[in-house]
């Protein structure tokens, strides 16, 4: 939407024969020589450059560089800027104009002289802003209402007739949307988009134009001049493209239509107030290929990053919800209605704020000057706008500028924002002319789209990739929507009511469920616990007559569509006390409700049921969106079936969900009016012996590669700690903060130890049926081998429960039969098998009566879930590497086939090895995901991926906030990542650590100064660059017999000087190690410093204070 039709008086750049225009230069002296990166021999600092995504590079050298640094790009010097004091001094159009260079000036070949990439001198560019300007005003803009709505009806019926199961690709859509209003609006045209498979001719070529004129850009002019078959084919292109405008000019010719008051009318009719002169038609031409070119592009990405950040930031999107109910209801949208949409205004604002389309603007001094007062800046110069540094300064936006808040725009704080502070249309007298049609168009869609539809990701755990083009967009961003209850009427634009598309379900099991009473099962959660909680209640279900028929689904898609029919059963998780990524709108549209008393009974008739998973280490929120899920489903009027559940992750995670759900059924039954007979179901495995080994396929494909994987610190007084550097799949990216998640495998000792068993071989073909549980089932469908199903899918480690303890002693004999009935009793079964931990494969080994089959074992066992680590390294501290086909077995998932850059995460971890609890001298216990990164050789692939933190777990925004860095053990890995973002920037600014940070200390706690202080080197290293400094704490022998202790005993020995940094409004406290130990301790050492200052304040009180800077200021990403 910040459209690249804009920015200021464009400057051509001066062919070599041609005299400098420039005044007579003035005597401004050197300056300070502005920040820059090592330069190379010949290519300068073209190194630097993601070639297929040169922006995201200043992005990245600004964080390390900071506000202004210069490189030398071999055709010209490129000055990088990025806070709001300098923009600002930029965007003064006596001083500086706009410098067409770059990606605009390749695009010259397409659109000529074009209001978005004309020089600001060529004659044309003066009669068609004089002419166009007032004709993209707001009130002309107002007359193209009944064009929108009419485009907007398309996409919203097409939308509706495919379904709430089919997959919406935004790109697409929002580009097809953004194609027809241009054409509809400004020329009277419809390319009919919505109403083909694929894209339109036009946008496919003016797509593939795009990316060559970016692949020209970024490769030097020997190279463009012998790639003549891509120059063709693009030529081919833009031909294409020039004929469909000018067919357009000629048919309106050809049948005039002076009663269509459109831009094309104009461009025809008009003549310049200054040269009396009109456009010629080779110039209408290239406006329409601007206005298409530049206006698609824009307003497709801003609705796709404002749909974006609406769906990971559920409250504002419940407020935008609520706001488009309350100005329109059940009525169509009006005209007049627009400007009572302040909430999705303000949610359009802070988009181009947060992420818009345009990251930059090229501009240039009109003569010699200092920039800043301090650096020589040139007319040759270009100087490069970073708009993120811009819209993320803190000292415009405030500590909370990296957060989503539409918020910031309502209440005054629009009107409040100082002058340039917000710049997604450019600036000066080529700002975007087509601001209101965007503005317009966006607000209608999004009202119209809400009024009607339920938006949900169609993959709830969608990273953002960013797509780099003219623009730049999410890549692969795909929502779902459904019907909001009662809202049928308004899908009757033409035609009568139709009722809404019903995908086509296929039955997982074999049952026949004809006779069943339906329920529904809605999940919350990230690991797959919760999701395998209920395909256990799905595959059980038919036994009681009960049937799932919509499957297991994710818990946001139950928003506004909770069924009244049939009982509702959620089951779902806290994740340090914030709800799992499909869970986020369910839980926001629930408490936006909730608020409400009006709504105390907007669920009646609804009836539920909750089972909640925690971990008590997270003792403040432990079960906290489990429980507030079920009040508030009460409190909005809803019947409780039966009390909640809980299950303690970090105890015995599978019986306290079979009692639950044993008690469930009859309760369902009941509801449900089930009088027929409870029958057993039985999964059924069918073993293959085949007559020759099995042959593997082919090497996997996998997430990561394995670069180094090293011993940093040696097994002594306490476990062995490692280092594995894996090389990122192209084009993912991280920040310091983020975890990365690992699918491990189980140890092949394990695996044998089950083989043996149950007398399998391992290359037994195994073909699971009567089941929904996916994670046993191949693929295809047909078999696997059992060696993979075991290795693979499944836990085997964790603690039988206390029902599978039944199961076992009702399947042995004996003595055996005593002991272990004797073991399922409460207290016998919390402190044998709990505590001692275990497992399933252990009983039946002590106890060999026992006639378990492979099928009700492989039932028993819960999927092996990804494991989670801290990254320990910074993006900044390798150099990235190209993502090549010959790195990685798969090419990388982007629209435009292009090589991404390939980013390093290093992740830092104990190797958990310790005498088994269950069999303490003659078992060893293996962590199961630590020692398989431990097992990997450099080279080897890694199934992992990135994960966001969930908290505000970062660096503050401005790097001279004091930061305090609390760890032990390896959770110093965040912390590591952190400092190699300060060792970045400070050797990298001017004045080093001193100028460009503020201070950082790190608590750090160890065993053993000797033997287990992780980093030694690397912290005295960068405590000598002034970065860190670092209190080392101890617990069993100190540096040259100094005194031992722990974390906390520093931390209150050094109280006074660690409220003088946190008295800092900006200063950030963050923790990472056990919750149990680190967590608390740190916990309570800082409330027993701020009771020392406020004695006149209770405990409660203190407890209260330290919950509210939990909000932002302390953030611990602690674990059990």
């Amino acid at each position: 939407m910040s459209c690249p039709f804009h920015q200021t008086l464009a400057t051509r750049p001066k062919e070599e024969s041609e005299p400098e225009q420039e005044p007579a230069p003035v005597d401004v002296g050197e300056g300070l020589p502005i920040p820059h990166p090592p330069e190379k021999f010949i290519v300068g600092n073209l190194g630097e450059i993601d070639q297929t995504f040169a922006v995201s590079s200043f992005w990245r050298l600004a964080d390390i560089y900071g506000p202004i640094f210069s490189l030398n790009l071999v055709k010209r010097k490129v000055v990088v800027i990025s806070n709001y004091e300098l923009i600002n001094e930029v965007c003064d159009d006596s001083k500086y104009e706009k410098f067409v260079t770059g990606v605009q000036e390749n695009i010259r070949i397409f659109v000529k002289n074009g209001l978005f990439t004309a020089y600001g001198d060529e004659e044309e560019w003066g009669i068609a802003h004089r002419t166009l300007v007032p004709v993209f005003g707001p009130v002309h803009v107002r007359t193209m209402y009944p064009q929108m709505v009419d485009i907007l009806s398309q996409m919203v019926l097409r939308w509706d007739r495919f379904g709430p199961d089919h997959e919406i690709n935004t790109m697409d859509d929002f580009t097809r949307l953004a194609f027809d209003v241009i054409g509809l609006c400004a020329f009277n045209y419809r390319f009919n988009a919505f109403y083909a498979d694929n894209l339109i001719p036009f946008a496919q070529q003016l797509g593939e134009v795009l990316i060559e004129t970016g692949r020209r850009t970024n490769r030097l002019d020997i190279f463009n001049k012998i790639e003549y078959r891509s120059k063709k084919h693009m030529m081919d292109n833009i031909h294409a493209m020039w004929k469909t405008c000018d067919d357009i000019v000629a048919e309106r010719k050809a049948n005039p239509r002076p009663d269509v008051n459109d831009i094309l009318n104009v461009m025809l009719a008009a003549k310049d107030p200054v040269t009396g002169k009109g456009f010629t038609d080779e110039n209408i031409r290239y406006q329409m290929a601007t206005f298409l070119t530049a206006g698609h592009d824009t307003s497709a990405g801003t609705m796709m990053f404002l749909f974006y950040n609406l769906l990971q930031h559920p409250e504002a999107l419940q407020k935008c919800y609520a706001e488009v109910d309350e100005v329109l209801g059940d009525r169509p949208l009006e005209l007049d209605d627009i400007k009572n949409l302040k909430y999705i205004e303000a949610s359009i604002r802070e988009t181009l704020r947060f992420q818009g389309p345009i990251p930059v603007i090229n501009r240039h001094a009109k003569q010699t000057t200092l920039l800043g007062g301090k650096y020589k800046v040139t007319p040759q110069d270009a100087i490069v706008c970073n708009f993120k540094g811009l819209h993320n300064d803190p000292a415009v936006w405030g500590e909370d500028c990296r957060e989503f808040k539409p918020e910031r725009f309502l209440n005054g704080g629009w009107e409040a924002l100082p002058a340039n502070a917000w710049k997604p249309f450019g600036t000066g007298v080529r700002a975007c002319i087509g601001r209101y049609l965007a503005e317009q168009e966006i607000i209608i869609t999004m009202a119209m789209v809400l009024q009607r539809f339920i938006v949900e990701m169609a993959n709830p755990e969608y990273e953002l990739k960013v797509k780099s083009t003219l623009t730049i967009k999410p890549d692969h961003f795909n929502i779902k929507v459904r019907r909001r209850p009662g809202k049928d009427h308004l899908f009757t634009f033409t035609g009568s009511p139709a009722p809404e598309a019903k995908a086509a379900k296929k039955v997982a099991s074999d049952i026949d469920q004809s006779n069943l009473k339906p329920i529904d099962v809605y999940f919350g959660g990230n690991t797959g616990t919760c999701k395998s909680f209920g395909e256990d209640l799905e595959t059980a279900a038919p036994n009681f007559g009960l049937g799932v028929p919509n499957k297991v689904r994710n818990l946001d898609e139950a928003v506004e569509s909770l069924p009244k029919d049939r009982p509702v059963i959620i089951i779902t998780s806290s994740f340090e006390g914030l709800p799992a990524d499909n869970a986020k709108n369910f839980v926001a549209w629930l408490e936006t409700r909730a608020k409400d008393p009006a709504n105390s009974n907007m669920l009646a008739g609804v009836t539920y049921a909750v089972f909640g998973a925690g971990n008590k280490d997270w003792a403040a929120t432990f079960y906290r969106i489990p429980k507030l899920v079920d009040e508030l489903m009460e409190r909005l009027g809803a019947t409780r079936l039966m009390t909640a559940g809980f299950v303690d992750v970090g105890q015995d995670i599978v019986g306290p969900f079979e009692d639950w759900k044993i008690k469930l059924f009859p309760k369902l039954r009941e509801a449900c009016g089930v009088t027929t007979e409870v029958k057993e179901g039985e999964m059924t495995v069918e073993i293959t012996h085949p007559e020759a080994p099995s042959k593997l396929a082919g090497e996997e494909v996998s997430e990561g590669l394995v670069l180094v994987n090293k011993v940093v610190v040696n097994k002594g007084t306490g476990p062995e700690k490692r280092q594995i550097n894996v090389l990122l799949p192209p084009g993912v990216e991280y920040s310091s903060g983020d975890y990365l998640a690992v699918q491990p495998f189980n140890l092949r000792t394990q695996v044998f130890r089950v083989l043996s068993q149950f007398n399998l071989h391992p290359d037994d073909l195994v073909t699971v049926s009567g089941t929904t549980k996916e994670h046993l089932k191949s693929e295809t469908g047909g078999p696997i081998t059992v060696f993979e199903l075991i290795s693979a899918r499944v836990e085997l480690a964790n603690p039988a429960s206390q029902r599978q303890v039944a199961t076992l002693a009702s399947l042995a004999k004996g003595l055996d039969a005593e002991r272990l009935h004797a073991l399922a009793a409460d207290e016998e079964y919390a402190k044998e098998i709990l505590v001692k931990r275990f497992s399933i494969i252990d009983l039946l080994e002590d106890f060999p009566s026992c006639s378990l089959s492979f099928a009700a074992y492989l039932d028993m066992l819960s999927p092996l879930s990804p494991r989670q680590y801290s990254i320990s390294s910074s993006p900044y501290a390798h150099a990235s590497v190209p993502g090549t086909s010959t790195t990685f077995s798969q090419p990388p998932t982007t629209s435009d086939n292009e090589p991404k850059n390939s980013l390093t995460a290093s992740l830092t971890y104990d190797v958990y090895e310790s005498p088994s609890l269950a069999h303490p001298d003659t078992q060893v216990f293996h962590g199961v995901a630590s020692n398989y990164l431990a097992s990997l050789l450099p080279g080897t692939r890694l199934r992992c991926f990135v994960r966001r933190t969930n908290i505000p777990f970062r660096l503050p925004a401005d790097p001279k906030a004091p930061v305090i860095m609390v760890a032990a053990g390896t959770g110093l890995a965040p912390m590591r990542a952190f400092i190699q973002d300060r060792v970045a920037i400070a050797t990298a600014r001017p004045g080093g650590a001193e100028a460009s940070l503020g201070p950082a200390v790190l608590y750090y706690g160890c065993r053993d100064y000797e033997e287990d202080y992780l980093y030694k080197d690397e912290l005295a290293e960068w405590e000598k660059l002034g970065v860190v400094k670092v209190r080392a704490a101890f617990s069993k022998r100190a540096s040259g017999g100094e005194e031992t202790g722990h974390v906390d005993d520093s931390i209150w020995k050094d109280r006074e000087e660690l409220r003088g940094l946190f008295s800092h409004p900006a200063a950030r406290i963050l923790v990472c190690g056990s919750a149990a130990r680190l967590g608390r301790s740190t916990a309570e050492v800082c409330l027993k410093i701020y009771g020392e200052a406020h004695p006149e304040q209770s405990r409660t009180e203190a407890e209260e204070w330290l919950m509210k800077m939990k909000e932002e200021r302390y953030v611990s990403d602690v674990f059990g």
